[in-house]
């Protein structure tokens, strides 16, 4: 295992599937969220793959991944926050048999399949955990100094208290880590073509009757600068890939559009006003 996860999971009880506990509550306001993604999370999948290219794009996403691990020192630690099942990890052995993962989300349900994708990397170089990304359960002190890396893909924007998710990856995170946080874009394509469908189109707000949605932004840029004291910077991805369009091809594994729409993100705001995901970027001074 991974000596810093090693470290960190030491002193925690795991139950029988091996799933550490760390969840201090859940927010009364995710409540109904928690409810609507532990039905999702009792489906079965014959192929794990293929059912996240319906949601999200597997070259994209690994590309990115590759660009965040290559900021990761010999032996460092990652927190994944929102991890769900784990997939961005699926390839560690091969690209950086010396990082260790560790993944926390607050729906439980969600993480026995990440073992389900992950196989023997769990125990290993991943650690499954579940906690809150408002309350993470982490003493930063002379035994612990914090985590090299805090990686979170469409997580945050569920958080109805951005600022506190954002509070408490900074404070896990150590001096000199970075921080990866990406969200859905707001897309004016996508917005003009849904309302003249007669559509809604929500920028932020609670989609009735299942979970909050507040879309990649301006302040939301600030809020992680104000926090980290640092500067953050911006990138764009699945530029091609686009659910809302129906059009999921270049999410699926190997797919030529795929690669290149992976080679299309970008951080100069290049098709920004297409692409589907806005990320944020910084490192802890």
């Amino acid at each position: 295992m991974n000596l810093q996860l090693e470290k960190i999971l030491y002193s925690r009880d795991a139950d029988s599937d091996g799933i550490y506990g760390g969840m201090q509550h859940i927010s009364t306001a995710q409540s109904v969220e928690v409810e609507l993604r532990e039905r999702v999370a009792a489906e079965r999948y014959d192929n794990y793959l293929d059912a996240l290219s319906a949601s999200h794009s597997i070259p994209v996403m690994d590309h990115e991944v590759d660009r965040f691990l290559a900021a990761i020192p010999q032996g460092g630690l990652i927190l994944d926050i929102g991890g769900c099942w784990g997939w961005h990890w699926r390839r560690l052995a091969q690209i950086r048999p010396d990082v260790g993962v560790l993944i926390v989300d607050f729906v439980r349900s969600n993480l026995p399949h990440a073992r389900n994708v992950l196989g023997s990397l769990v125990d290993d170089q991943v650690g499954l955990m579940h906690a809150d990304a408002t309350a993470l359960p982490f003493t930063i002190d002379e035994n612990f100094a914090g985590f090299d890396g805090i990686w979170t893909v469409q997580t945050f924007q569920h958080v109805p208290d951005f600022g506190k998710a954002v509070s408490e990856a900074c404070r896990v995170l150590k001096r000199g880590g970075v921080f990866a946080n990406y969200s859905l874009n707001v897309q004016p394509p996508i917005r003009w073509l849904r309302r003249l469908l007669g559509r809604g189109y929500l920028t932020k707000g609670w989609v009735e009757g299942s979970f909050w949605l507040a879309r990649a932004s301006d302040d939301q840029k600030e809020s992680i600068a104000a926090t980290f004291g640092s500067t953050v910077s911006e990138r764009w991805s699945e530029i091609l890939y686009s659910p809302e369009l129906r059009f999921t091809a270049p999410g699926k594994p190997g797919s030529v559009f795929g690669k290149l729409d992976a080679l299309l993100s970008n951080n100069a705001g290049f098709l920004g006003w297409l692409a589907r995901q806005r990320s944020f970027h910084c490192q802890k001074p």
